[in-house]
């Protein structure tokens, strides 16, 4: 039972530490990021304002790369340069260029005094959250789904 138990964690342990040695974080310049996403940071005059850029290489999920900016704003892009996330923590609303015409009503509409600060997609899903904090769900084209708690 002892045995066991010990070999139990041994593995664990080695796992764990194997997980950490493949899990990469690194700091990258402008020119190593994919080039849709440095289309993107120049298309949004970000280029002078950049704090880091961070490449994220883990053993369990894709590469993916943040941006930090001066002003406390993050992008996010996945390992090809499409943005997943963006965020401008309050300073200002996302660019409006990035946000769906159906979200971008929705919003009008219902939440006419406030912006969206935050906006993140995966492949069927968005997510805003707005200048009063509240956090909205909408699905792959738009549709209001809710209020996320």
């Amino acid at each position: 039972m002892m045995k066991t138990l010990f070999k139990t964690f041994a593995i664990i342990g080695l796992m764990s530490a194997a997980t950490a040695v493949n899990a990469q974080d690194k700091l990258i310049k402008l020119a190593e990021l994919p080039k849709t996403a440095q289309e993107f940071i120049k298309k949004h005059n970000a280029t002078g304002d950049i704090s880091y850029i961070k490449m994220e290489d883990d053993f369990f999920s894709k590469k993916s790369f943040e941006v930090k900016l001066k002003d406390g704003s993050e992008f996010e892009f996945d390992k090809n340069g499409a943005w997943k996330e963006v965020d401008m923590k309050h300073n200002k609303a996302v660019p409006s260029t990035l946000v769906p015409s159906a979200i971008s009503a929705y919003i009008t509409k219902s939440f006419p005094q406030n912006n969206i600060v935050k906006i993140s997609k995966n492949s069927n899903k968005y997510e805003v959250e707005l200048t009063n904090g509240l956090d909205l769900e909408f699905d792959g084209k738009g549709k209001f789904i809710r209020i996320d708690d």
